[in-house]
């Protein structure tokens, strides 16, 4: 069986008559209104972002970060500016949420569930903080965001989301390039440098992933226009990735590819592709051999990125987190409040116990414990869990390659918070993350039939369209 058609046998249908014919998504190429708007919202979310998070010499700072003073009057109360962005953010989300044209609603129930527990085990977390002032600012921002991620999944399709990564991440990223050439700190050359752009290089991985994820994505789909354009950015953020020298963030990313790829292929094609690498990989190690290198040293100093320093402690986790689960003993089943554990008394304790400034754990799963304890590690599984299954459906019964961005980003989630914490606090990453996810839950495309059959169908009129002939659709699907 050829892969068109299994792709065609697996997917929901209708019937005219006696034949049956598959629904597609409707996510063709967005409309004049729908890109404006794209482009409208995106420089709105690049704006504010970049006023939160970013810092045009974050270069230049020791080991690209704060000082623990810094993080101890950024943990006490933020800035101003900081909270305007988030109101303008919700501002937005509710325009495109009151907003005539978009999604219907259409629920799917694990998924949604699963958000709507996790977000109010979060809201609940006030009456037991540590810090209750704290954790009814950080509760205000997350409020914000999940605003405005529910207003561009009502707004925009999945096809339209990708657009908005790139155009949203792309000019930050290039804006973080600009100022490392202005300031002289772009030497890739160097032995120890790492790509930062506007944030820390960590971060700005997490960053690349999702927008080289979005760009090939819609460079793998036919209908979008100027596909060269985003194999070209796609490629771009392959190389400044690899300068980041994100160890686990590279990994990460590659696990995120390959898992869209082994969704969205056939079984002739993995086979092929995987024989071509095994064969590529043993003709690449004979010649390594014959050339000289050790592969137990010059591997594993290529694998680190050239970062075989402090490899050993794992870049210091291995003495944070001793000290992080002494403290997620003392509250395991709720913790310490949605992020209430990092105010300014335990930054000090903390980062005078190890000699260096730190505000989090680089550990996203010991983050979510600290804040909601095992019961909210739970919840946040199952939101994964759920959105893993959402997005491998989207791929191969819609034959949507958008949701390959969704599926991509929660594999690369899931491992990269192995060893960080971006995806689990608020960033630009993770809300857009959070916009897809409840783009999944609330308002899926809907699935329409093909024109021609639509045709064919109303030159029958005995055998019109009539929807109590569907065939059983995924739940919350809406047709």
């Amino acid at each position: 069986m050829s892969r068109e058609s299994t792709f065609s046998a697996t997917l929901p249908s209708f019937r005219a008559g006696n034949a049956a014919y598959p629904l597609e998504t409707a996510a063709g190429s967005p409309t004049r209104a729908s890109i404006w708007a794209i482009i409208g919202v995106s420089l709105v979310v690049a704006g504010a972002f970049f006023v939160a998070e970013h810092s045009l010499d974050i270069s230049l700072a020791d080991a690209y970060t704060q000082t623990a003073e810094e993080m101890e009057l950024a943990a006490g109360g933020g800035n101003t500016a900081r909270r305007l962005t988030f109101l303008v953010l919700a501002a937005v989300g509710g325009v495109l949420l009151l907003t005539p044209r978009g999604s219907r609603l259409s629920i799917h129930g694990p998924l949604a569930a699963a958000i709507g527990a996790y977000l109010a085990l979060c809201g609940a977390s006030i009456l037991w903080s540590i810090d209750p002032g704290m954790c009814l600012r950080r509760m205000m921002v997350l409020g914000c965001c999940v605003i405005f991620a529910a207003g561009l999944a009502r707004r925009f399709t999945m096809h339209e989301l990708c657009l908005m990564v790139v155009a949203t991440i792309g000019p930050l990223v290039l804006v973080g390039l600009l100022a490392e050439l202005r300031l002289g700190t772009f030497r890739p050359w160097s032995a120890g440098y790492r790509f930062s752009g506007s944030v820390h290089p960590n971060t700005q991985g997490m960053h690349l992933t999702m927008l080289g994820l979005a760009a090939w994505v819609l460079a793998r789909t036919p209908e979008t226009k100027h596909r060269g354009l985003f194999w070209a950015i796609f490629a771009a953020t392959l190389v400044l990735g690899v300068l980041t020298k994100s160890r686990t963030g590279n990994a990460a990313t590659l696990l995120a590819f390959g898992s869209v790829l082994v969704v969205h292929t056939s079984a002739h094609w993995k086979m092929s592709v995987g024989f071509a690498f095994s064969w590529l990989g043993l003709v690449g190690l004979w010649l390594l051999l014959l050339a000289g290198f050790d592969p137990l040293v010059d591997f594993r100093d290529a694998l680190l990125l050239g970062r075989a320093e402090q490899s050993d402690t794992l870049s210091g986790r291995a003495y944070i987190w001793p000290i992080v689960l002494h403290y997620i003993g003392q509250r395991p089943w709720l913790g310490y409040g949605y992020e209430s554990f990092w105010n300014p008394t335990h930054i000090d304790t903390i980062s005078t116990e190890l000699e260096w400034g730190l505000r989090e754990a680089h550990n996203g799963y010991l983050e979510v414990l600290l804040s909601t304890g095992v019961i909210g590690l739970a919840l946040a599984f199952a939101v994964v869990v759920a959105g893993l299954v959402t997005a491998t459906r989207g791929l191969i019964a819609r034959r949507d390659p958008a949701y390959g961005l969704a599926l991509g980003m929660l594999v690369f989630g899931v491992f990269s918070s192995a060893m960080e914490s971006g995806l689990v606090v608020v960033m630009l990453p993770p809300v857009l993350i959070g916009a897809l996810l409840l783009k999944m839950a609330l308002f899926a495309d809907e699935l329409l039939a093909p024109e021609s059959t639509l045709h064919k169908s109303e030159s029958h009129p005995t055998q019109a369209y009539n929807p109590h002939l569907l065939g059983s659709p995924p739940t919350g699907i809406a047709l």
